[in-house]
């Protein structure tokens, strides 16, 4: 028997545990799902008779030693921060591992140490990045091979809410990590463009915007997404003019979540009590340095356009009102926020998400200029199985089939999934689920 271990039963974990436990009876699969919240794994594996629910708390040195000793494959869902926990206990106990978030600097230096034991941590493997990497390479390989030389790539990634269930004027619904939507684009953004390294701060970053038209969606607008420079060497391509790696949202949530970003509200650093404040008396606190006493004051000095729109959505989502936050714990401003809009921005229990992916390349070819588009429209089917977790999860339990069955060879280290030798079968099996890009060549 195989023994599969999966860290996390959260929102994005549903169809790879599915996958896994639709699968294990053909390749005597045993999968175990831990995590500290004991309902949530049970309610993942259900009454599988090749599945196992276990309660554990990450830090629990002990138990989490044991369960990684006793695995075949480790597949990480947790948090992005503690991945390098999970890792360092692979390494030393000789597991190979799977996760989905970008590769962090510390699990990234762990690359030598990672492939002198033979062994295999494939990272970023889930959408954005994973999917978007494999489709990417695909193009990239594809217009290589014709003769072709890109000079311009720009890739766009949304998790949104479906058109049919958009019913807040943010037109925003939580279906993945939402603290991870709190703190996006602190670091700003790297991209270039036209031959022009460009750097947009984090202040800025939610209102220089692009607006996109995606085929079968109309308009989105688009924020530039941390460091596009360091893709130029991954995928390949030096000789690029352009290449930038963006966000979808809708612009009116872009334009208020700008707004949020210049007031402070997203900040992590001062700890306060909560428990009897209001988001009133807590907005007044954040925004302390700004002049003014009114929400309309305060804006008049954030740089916002579309005012009007800006403060109906503020107001929308509560941020000034007098209800109680009722955090017992000392917080930050960031939690505070956090707790808003997990209230407010919540899936409905029949509501589908949608995932956008959106390619754009342009590239010469016999002496002539021609432009590639491609492009991923995903609907979730209700709040469990979501959109995103059907992109995130399942590519992650594809390459674990891969890797179980000795279909992946001579690859080790720390690695993400721009090899052909990846990217060719999990795309080719996303399309049996779905998940296929529509291609438009414009010569």
């Amino acid at each position: 028997m195989t023994n599969i271990l999966v860290f996390g039963a959260g929102k994005s974990s549903s169809y790879l545990i599915q996958y896994l436990l639709e699968h294990s009876s053909k390749f005597f699969w045993q999968v175990t799902v831990a995590d500290a919240d004991m309902n949530a794994a049970i309610l993942r594996v259900g009454d599988h008779h090749f599945g196992t629910a276990c309660q554990l708390d990450i830090h629990e040195e002990v138990l989490r030693h044991r369960l990684i000793g006793n695995a075949d494959l480790v597949i990480s869902l947790l948090p992005p921060a503690l991945h390098i926990v999970v890792a360092r206990d692979c390494l030393t106990l000789k597991k190979n591992l799977i996760t989905a978030p970008y590769v962090s600097p510390e699990i990234k230096a762990m690359h030598a140490d990672v492939r002198d034991a033979g062994l295999l941590f494939m990272n970023e493997m889930g959408l954005d990045p994973g999917i978007d990497h494999m489709s990417a390479m695909k193009i990239i390989d594809e217009v290589e091979k014709l003769g072709g030389d890109i000079y311009s790539f720009k890739s766009y990634c949304g998790g949104l809410v479906a058109p049919a269930y958009d019913t807040n004027p943010w037109h925003y619904k939580i279906s993945w990590n939402p603290r991870n939507i709190v703190l996006a684009g602190k670091a700003g953004a790297d991209y270039l463009e036209a031959g022009f390294e460009k750097h947009i701060s984090y202040e800025n970053l939610f209102r220089d915007i692009d607006r996109v038209n995606v085929p079968g969606l109309g308009t989105l607008a688009a924020y530039a997404n941390r460091d596009s420079l360091s893709y130029l060497d991954i995928y390949g391509l030096p000789r690029v003019k352009t290449m930038l790696r963006a966000t979808f949202r809708y612009e009116d949530f872009c334009k208020g979540w700008h707004a949020i970003v210049r007031l402070g509200l997203t900040e992590e650093k001062e700890q306060f009590n909560a428990s009897m404040m209001t988001y009133n008396e807590w907005f007044q606190k954040m925004t302390a340095h700004i002049s003014g006493t009114s929400l309309t004051e305060k804006l008049k000095h954030c740089e916002v356009n579309d005012m009007a729109t800006v403060q109906s959505l503020i107001e929308w989502l509560g941020l000034v009102s007098d209800d109680v936050i009722g955090l017992m714990i000392p917080v930050s401003s960031a939690d505070v926020l956090l707790k808003r809009i997990e209230e407010k921005w919540a899936i409905g229990e029949h509501d589908k998400d949608m995932i956008v992916m959106h390619h754009e390349f342009e590239y010469g070819r016999k002496q002539l200029d021609a432009k590639l588009t491609s492009t991923l429209i995903v609907e979730g089917v209700d709040k469990t199985y979501t959109a995103m977790s059907k992109t995130v999860g399942l590519p992650m339990a594809i390459f674990a089939k891969m890797l179980l069955t000795k279909k992946v060879k001579n690859l080790m280290g720390v690695q993400i999934p721009v090899m052909k030798d990846v990217y060719k079968p999990v795309l080719k099996e996303l399309t049996q689920y779905g998940i296929e890009f529509t291609e438009s060549y414009l010569d």
